[in-house]
């Protein structure tokens, strides 16, 4: 039997076509836009704890449109909208294949220029689409609610509230307690974990030298009516990002960030427990387009695992490697990465497309507590090592033109045998296709 999954429509969808047709009136400047796309994922994955080699295929049809219209004194009103259907079979799954109906975007926007005066701007958007924090680290997922950016030559302000319980269950990340982790295969739940989450951030850009200062913080409020012995958690995040360029040489930027987190993990029937935990780290990017368009990453990032503090949890984990992606929570992550065209720019459409990079990550464990928050299939729960192995990452992406796209990624991560129970390597490869109009 087929599996299907449709989005649920909701009041947003008639506010925002209520809206457009409210204070769009007969302008001057309305321009629109749509188009298709299409795009075709295939993941072949090897490793010690699967009896065989498994393949996985995506593919996902969208239709998108725009709407944008130029009012008076510059004011301007934006009507984006994304529809998809999705097919996604995995060959370790014993369920059938699923078909998903999605609406992934409805966001109405507006800019309003000097609104509180010269080199004033504030953008309104409302609707369905993608949340994120400075980092990506926390919260980086779709959400139905409202974004507020209020920008002044010397420093802005942001304010962020969605809710979570509309999105299909099948395509909701958002997994913080072991009850969210078991209804993510339950294919009687149709909607997703029900969250409210809240953001506010204080920017300051080009404070000293070019240096930029990002303050944020973040409320995260589980809706769930737990049963006996079920878990709830409410989550609250501040952090801070400073970054910019390093004027020792030119085309060098580095990031440099810190979060803390609280949270308060409530048992039904049970003793309740607050947590503390926390993760930081830094970037340092290279761009050298003289070099055959050359990029260059390092990479350092240290989440509390059980140590000092309790097993760092975000809203939705971050991806952080691609064929061993563990958990944030109790990781440490050492990375490097370089890509080029080889061809540069003037040796043809294709080969100007083509880029290739490689990447290598080392893996290790924050906490050296027994059953700490690192989890991995195949992990020794009696071993007390730190580093967990390391992957290197081969990337081969060309676009030949604007509408057509391909890529190709292999992966192999060397597991640590002191801390795995079989130290044979594990393999990924994907090959992606994109074809849009």
């Amino acid at each position: 039997m087929m599996r299907f999954r449709v989005s649920a429509v909701y009041p947003a969808v008639f506010v925002a076509l209520a809206a457009i047709v409210a204070v769009v009136p007969q302008t001057a400047a309305q321009e629109i836009d749509w188009g298709a796309t299409l795009d075709s994922a295939t993941n072949l994955r090897s490793a010690p704890h699967r009896s065989d080699p498994e393949w996985e295929q995506l593919v996902r049809f969208a239709l998108w449109g725009e709407l944008f219209a130029e009012l008076r004194e510059e004011r301007t009103v934006r009507l984006s909208t994304e529809g998809s259907y999705r097919f996604e079979y995995d060959q370790g799954d014993d369920d059938d294949p699923l078909h998903i109906l999605n609406l992934d975007l409805l966001r109405l926007s507006s800019g309003i220029p000097m609104l509180f005066g010269p080199g004033s701007a504030l953008e309104i958007s409302a609707g369905r689409f993608r949340f994120n924090d400075p980092t990506r680290l926390v919260w980086n997922h779709n959400g139905d609610g409202v974004n507020l950016n209020l920008g002044f030559p010397r420093w802005s302000v942001r304010a962020a509230a969605a809710y979570t319980g509309l999105l299909l269950n099948a395509l909701s990340d958002i997994r913080l307690t072991p009850t969210d982790a078991l209804e993510e295969d339950d294919t009687d739940q149709t909607l997703g974990p029900r969250r409210i989450i809240g953001l506010a951030g204080l920017g300051f850009p080009e404070l000293v030298q070019r240096q930029n200062l990002t303050l944020f913080g973040i409320l995260q409020f589980d809706l769930r009516d737990a049963d006996q012995g079920e878990e709830t958690l409410d989550t609250q995040y501040l952090g801070v990002v400073i970054d910019g360029p390093v004027e020792i040489t030119s085309g060098l930027y580095y990031t440099l960030f810190a979060i803390k987190g609280f949270g308060e993990l409530e048992v039904k029937g049970g003793d309740d427990e607050s947590l503390s935990s926390g993760v930081y780290g830094a970037r340092l990017r290279l761009l050298r387009e003289r070099l055959r368009y050359s990029r260059a990453s390092l990479e350092w990032l240290h989440a509390s695992g059980g140590d000092s503090m309790d097993a760092f949890t975000a809203i939705n984990e971050p991806v952080t490697g691609f064929t061993f992606s563990p958990a944030l929570s109790d990781l440490m992550l050492a990375g490097a990465g370089y890509s080029l065209r080889p061809f540069g720019a003037g040796s043809g459409v294709a080969a100007a497309g083509l880029r290739t990079g490689l990447t290598v990550r080392s893996f290790f464990r924050s906490s050296t507590e027994d059953g700490g928050a690192f989890n991995s299939p195949g992990l020794d729960a009696e071993s007390d090592a730190r580093y967990a192995g390391s992957e290197g990452e081969l990337r081969i992406t060309l676009r030949p033109t604007r509408e057509l796209g391909f890529a190709l990624t292999n992966g192999v991560f060397f597991p640590n045998g002191e801390l795995f129970t079989d130290s044979d390597p594990w393999y990924r490869g994907r090959l992606e296709v994109s074809i849009g109009y």
